[in-house]
């Protein structure tokens, strides 16, 4: 499918921007011909992999300096990891939500989107704060603080299980500069997140509950490096440090990959999967999985390395970026989005907002109707191996034991609520799960080497940022890479 920049339809996906379209199966020449900024001779200066935030802006900041861009996506939408349901009340994200005060990248972008940010702080903090769910027992936090059954060390028993990690991390912070993660020097300190917490005096219980039931990054504390951890926490608090605003794109996040793509003056070309890159001394061709091909001086690759491992690469990555490439690892996550048709929080009197150790996994009440204190629905969402559980069932019976789960918790909850959509990072064929993350001792094997270009083949992606991370991160890597193929 073709995005063409100058004919437009209204309507679709339901927020009056249209997209007119045409098969990719024709040939990067013939898919160009007869456009004044079309490749010269049927080939592109740099053909860029993947139409998420990272591909579209390297695509406009390459075009900002007179070079000719191709764009190709192997989805039939452009955003990779920014998705929203148009179809439900509120238009729920299903990835990215905010933009931080910290954000300038992604501020900038969304301005030059012409896209109508909102403020989210009493959408997201509104309302009772979170109850947690012990065995199907609720807990407010000073409840939490005297239960008899809180393994959590006696300093941090008023934290709430979702909070305990990070308030070890800060507390215990080993790095002078969160962002010299990467330095030699801290090589050493690229171990387990379990390792650091039990350093700090937690106990299997607490580290179960607090880091193995619905982890952040990776499976559980042993899959995921400590360091990484704190790099992340270094990044948010230096957003924290810039203010506590926090913004969404009203209408839906997905309107600014959508309106990105718009300002790009070359093509870009959904549904064309790519099967392989060849590059040698002439330039780098890219086969797609229907037969076209697309030729360019220069290839970036903005492809999650969950859908690069399964890319024939020619020649062939070596050393630490194939280590990257075949294990750095990805979190899934499963979500389900849920309405109520009566405020049964109101008739019980306890917090919409649910974290749980069962197999419901959180409940998170949406505000994203004219009014921002009326809750326009629910994100019920699972990590890691919960996750992974809810994917083993089809879509529908998934609903109903989310929807069963919330009425066991809540009995006043019964015969008031619906499931929704059902969506699974793990089970999106071009993801493999949503958040990249570093495992114990990655970071000091591959993460100075894995974003390297590897001849006329770049990278760029949010998975080889190295100071933000989110949407921040996945435009800093486009600046980096831009810059690498400026000099190339």
């Amino acid at each position: 499918m073709k995005i063409n920049r100058r004919k437009f339809v209204g309507g679709t996906a339901g927020i009056g921007i249209g997209l007119a379209i045409a098969g990719c199966s024709e040939s990067a020449e013939d898919a160009t011909s007869g456009t004044p900024n079309s490749p010269r001779n049927g080939r592109s200066d740099v053909v860029i992999l993947g139409a998420g935030v990272s591909g579209l802006q390297t695509a406009w900041l390459l075009e900002q300096q007179g070079m000719t861009v191709t764009v190709i996506e192997a989805r039939d939408r452009v955003g990779g990891r920014i998705v929203t349901l148009f179809d439900q009340p509120g238009y729920p994200e299903m990835g990215f939500n905010a933009f931080y005060a910290g954000y300038g990248r992604g501020l900038d972008a969304a301005k030059r989107a012409g896209v109508e940010l909102q403020p989210l702080g009493e959408r997201i903090f509104g309302g009772k704060p979170s109850q947690v769910y012990i065995s199907g027992q609720p807990f407010t936090r000073e409840q939490w603080a005297q239960f008899p059954g809180n393994p959590f060390p006696e300093q941090y028993k008023s934290v709430m299980p979702a909070e305990l990690v990070n308030t070890v991390l800060k507390q215990g912070a080993r790095l002078e500069n969160a962002f010299d993660w990467r330095s030699p020097k801290n090589a050493a300190l690229d171990r387990s997140l379990y390792e650091f917490l039990k350093a700090h005096g937690l106990s299997e219980a607490a580290i179960q509950l607090s880091a193995n039931t619905s982890p952040y990054y990776g499976y559980n504390a042993w899959d995921v490096s400590s360091l990484m951890l704190e790099q992340h926490n270094g990044f948010m608090k230096a957003q924290m440090a810039a203010g506590k605003e926090m913004w969404a794109v009203k209408g839906g996040n997905q309107q600014l990959p959508q309106r990105l793509a718009e300002q790009i003056k070359g093509d870009v070309l959904l549904e064309c999967e790519v099967v392989a890159i060849r590059s040698d001394d002439q330039g780098v061709t890219v086969h797609c999985r229907d037969g076209s091909e697309f030729k360019a001086a220069r290839a970036v690759c903005s492809l999650p390395f969950s859908a690069l491992r399964n890319v024939h690469v020619d020649p062939v990555l070596e050393g630490p970026q194939a280590q990257a490439v075949a294990q750095l690892g990805y979190l899934p996550i499963s979500m389900v989005f849920v309405t109520a048709t009566s405020p049964f929080w109101e008739e019980d009197n306890m917090s919409p907002a649910m974290w749980t150790d069962g197999i419901l996994g959180s409940v998170m009440p949406q505000r994203f109707g004219d009014d921002p204190a009326e809750i326009t629905g629910f994100i019920v969402q699972s990590r890691a191996d919960l996750a992974d559980y809810w994917d083993t069932f089809d879509p529908e019976t998934a609903k109903a034991m989310v929807v069963d789960q919330i009425e066991k918790l809540r009995p006043a909850a019964k015969g008031k609520i619906e499931a929704h959509s059902y969506f699974s990072w793990g089970e999106q064929r071009f993801n493999g799960g949503d958040l990249s993350y570093f495992k114990p001792g990655q970071v000091a094997a591959f993460v100075n080497e894995m974003a390297k270009p590897t001849g006329r083949l770049h990278f760029c992606g949010e998975h080889t940022a190295v100071s933000a991370r989110g949407l921040e991160g996945a435009l800093e890597s486009s600046e980096r890479v831009a810059l690498e193929v400026l000099q190339a």
